[in-house]
């Protein structure tokens, strides 16, 4: 009986981790749309691991990544130049593998305001794989595509 009701408890205890865990990779995903969307590049460049992939929108080859430094100044020459964001996240989704690994996906919609130009809309579908390092959840891999509605 004792055992039992061991299992009952440490079954219930990783439920509520777990739980935590969503809530925790949800807000790492608002704070990814977040970040994009103020220019705040130090924010956006910490919610990365070091190495991390990219599978852009464009349709292009993997991105294996460069140091996170070196994204830290392409991603603020952008900003600098007067490139705007006002994207979205919707629907988002995670799941909880052990107690290491999360996979979100999202609905991505709003508009790019290229530096001087027309604003584009944006309607994408983005999945992230993220690890837990020392507490925080870091994206090692990003999918992102377009999403053609039927």
């Amino acid at each position: 009986m004792k055992i039992a009701t061991l299992f009952m408890i440490g079954m219930f205890l990783t439920a509520i981790a777990m739980a935590d865990d969503v809530d925790d990779v949800r807000a790492a995903v608002q704070k990814y749309f977040d970040s994009l969307n103020s220019g705040d590049v130090d924010a956006w460049v910490q919610l990365f691991a070091e190495g991390h992939t990219t599978f852009a929108g464009g349709g292009g080859l993997l991105e294996a990544s460069t140091a996170l430094e070196e994204q830290r100044k392409i991603r603020q020459a952008g900003v600098d130049s007067g490139l705007a964001r006002n994207l979205q996240a919707r629907h988002i989704e995670v799941q909880i593998y052990g107690n290491l690994t999360a996979v979100a996906t999202n609905y991505v919609v709003g508009n790019l305001t290229p530096a001087r130009g027309s604003p584009q809309q944006i309607l994408r579908r983005r999945t992230a794989v993220l690890i837990k390092q020392g507490g925080q959840w870091k994206i090692v891999h990003r999918h992102i595509s377009s999403l053609t509605l039927p």
